[in-house]
């Protein structure tokens, strides 16, 4: 698939939340984009954008010495590196199917030459002209059809066992040998077995590929001519394709984690011997042994790809500093692209929810608004060696794949550790009405009981403007209960407007317990109503007041949204830490992270242990599921 090459517009960040796109570098480009400039309140004048703009640049002496320098020196020097055309230089023209091989960004490249360290590159491989549409975009189908010939070649490959001999030192060929014999009893043929695993991964081997542009179209079926379309027979070709390529196609599922940008991978500095990062994870859980092997099996791969792609040049660029904060690529065909210092591929968006929640409605402890809002606007640095840090901090710190919270969150937290984002501490030593005290290993809550429908609908009545915009499951059916003491049901965001709305009412900072924190106030334990083979606890009742039997059949959004749910007459609860809890599988809290938790079995949203990686839809009550959602709030005591 051959794409149209365009070149994306580069943002560069200003302080106090001003945004400047840049898409040349002409003095007249940079004057039209300081007349673009995306702000936030304050105006900066029009000289103080461009000289700002200069100094990105990494020219000093403001605005008027950047024309002086680009007419003096720049143009001059594109001249003399061949660069007359901008283009977009990591785009792929010519794409596969495969995910593995994902285009490189602006900002990716301009963190990596800007801020890794050692020696600046002087080639990039960012696959730009090279073909991912041919051999490389085979799937495991292909690799199976061109292998069903030769049993052989199709263990080798199918049972990865290059990657088994260069990278398993516990593999015993041998063994492997003695246990395909018995499988194929006398039919096997070790010798030539052995003889093939033993060619260099360079060899090319002759295989049979189906040509797909002669296969019958499915809607042949549909004209006069389908019995024809049905008897025509498919043709073949004969391909040659190396060991290496038939090996990176075997492990496609693995190569995500080999291409990248990571210490010396895809540059001229690459080194066979020594490799560079490779993105793989593994638990604590798992033995040195095997995580031994899971990195030497990933840093094989690498090894292969690299190789294959310094076969040509194709898909390389060539790194031009021009100063120290402007870098230009090209690929010595007159094409050029260019790359700054400190830049962003996208605008901030403040409405960190979208069209769910207005950032005026978003409660002081939402640290996602503020870290990702630090992020763009004050850290400089490579994100994607950060990114890369912080996945092997989160495991090798006890992190569970079951319960991964996310990329964001653990890259939030890894530069808290680091140092470089500091989380504000809140607290408060009011006692409010209603809230329990409780002591946690290293730290005191004061924790309220649910929040009940009286206290919902005060909310929303006093705030009728976010009632009358908000998204998501109706709440009047969800809360149509006679004793409007019960707990109240809504979505995530209803919450994050109410404690929004509570903290300027009470003026302390208020927030939802953390799911770690939950289980200490419940002590990790469950209810009488943990199993579901309990039955539901919920009814659904028509609006003229009919009851389903069960949950209702199929119907339309609106007929279904009209529908209300009720708590079952003998509902129970049950007390931990002087708080009660619905004992029931089908009633839920929301947590900090954004996940609901289930009161009685301590489950997902959707039945499992996996509470932080398997959560509901943020704008939903459970509704759909037959599940009331609701929540408590509490605060932490200063010390």
């Amino acid at each position: 698939m051959k794409n149209n090459t365009t070149v994306p517009t580069t943002y560069i960040p200003l302080e106090k939340f001003h945004i400047v796109p840049i898409t040349g570098l002409t003095p007249e480009n940079l004057k039209y984009s300081a007349k673009k400039t995306i702000r936030d309140r304050e105006k900066i004048p029009h000289t103080t954008k461009l000289n700002i703009l200069a100094k990105n640049l990494g020219i000093k002496g403001g605005f008027a010495n950047y024309e002086k320098e680009f007419e003096e020196k720049l143009k001059p020097f594109m001249v003399k590196n061949n660069l007359y055309k901008r283009v977009n230089l990591l785009e792929h023209k010519h794409r596969g199917m495969q995910l593995g091989y994902t285009q490189f960004t602006h900002q990716q490249v301009s963190e990596r030459l800007f801020y890794s360290k050692g020696q600046m590159p002087s080639k990039l491989f960012t696959g730009h002209d090279f073909d991912f549409s041919g051999v490389l975009a085979w799937d495991m189908h292909d690799l199976y059809e061109v292998l069903a010939k030769d049993k052989y070649w199709e263990y080798i490959f199918i049972q990865k066992l290059h990657i088994k001999l260069f990278c398993d030192d516990s593999f015993e060929l041998d063994k492997y040998v003695e246990a395909m014999k018995e499988y194929y009893l006398v039919d096997f043929n070790e010798e030539r077995f052995k003889k093939l695993l033993s060619l260099d991964l360079n060899t090319k081997i002759s295989l049979t590929k189906r040509l797909t542009g002669n296969l019958p179209s499915i809607f042949d079926s549909a004209t006069n001519n389908s019995d024809e379309a049905f008897t025509q027979t498919a043709e073949f070709e004969e391909v040659m394709v190396s060991i290496s390529d038939l090996i990176i196609i075997s492990n496609m599922f693995e190569i995500g984690g080999c291409y990248n940008l990571l210490g010396n991978n895809l540059t001229n500095f690459y080194d066979h011997a020594f490799g560079s990062d490779v993105e793989v994870y593994y638990e604590n859980s798992m033995s040195s042994d095997e995580s031994e092997v899971y990195i030497k099996s990933a840093q094989f791969l690498q090894k292969i790809l690299n190789q294959r792609f310094q076969q040509s040049n194709k898909g390389w660029v060539q790194v031009i500093p021009y100063n120290d904060n402007l870098i230009f690529l090209t690929d010595e065909n007159g094409n050029y692209d260019f790359v700054i210092k400190n830049q962003r591929d996208k605008v901030f968006s403040h409405q960190i929810y979208g069209d769910y929640l207005k950032r005026a409605d978003i409660p002081s402890f939402i640290e996602d608004y503020r870290f990702k809002r630090w992020e763009y606007f004050n850290y400089k640095g490579n994100r994607e060696l950060d990114s890369h840090l912080a996945e092997q901090h989160y495991y090798a710190n006890g992190g569970l794949a079951k319960n991964y919270p996310g990329q964001h969150v653990i890259l939030q937290n890894y530069y808290k550790t680091s140092g470089d984002y500091i989380i504000e501490s809140r607290s408060s030593n009011k006692r409010l009405h209603g809230f329990k005290k409780v002591k946690l290993a290293e730290k005191e809550l004061m924790v309220s009981e649910l929040i009940t429908i009286d206290e919902l609908n005060d909310f929303l009545h006093k705030n009728h403007e976010y009632f009358a915009t908000r998204k998501g499951d109706s709440l009047p059916p969800l809360n149509s209960e006679t004793d409007k003491n019960l707990a109240a049901t809504c979505t995530f965001y209803d919450v994050l407007a109410y404690i929004n709305w509570a903290e300027k009412e009470t003026n302390v900072p208020l927030r939802l317990l953390a799911y770690d924190e939950y289980l200490a106030v419940r002590d990790n334990e469950v209810g009488k109503s943990a199993h579901f083979n309990k039955g539901r606890d919920m009814t659904f009742h028509t609006p003229d007041g009919r009851q389903y039997p069960g949950h209702p059949p199929y119907m339309n959004e609106s007929d279904f949204d009209a529908l209300t749910l009720r708590f079952s007459e003998n509902l129970t609860n049950f007390e931990k830490n002087g708080l009660e809890f619905i004992d029931s599988n089908f009633f839920a809290e929301w947590l900090l992270e954004g996940v609901s938790i289930r009161s009685a079995s301590l489950t997902s949203f959707y039945g499992d242990d996996y509470i932080i990686r398997a959560s509901g839809p943020r704008d939903c009550t459970g509704k759909y599921k037959g599940v009331k959602t609701g929540f408590r709030l509490c605060y932490e005591i200063g010390q």
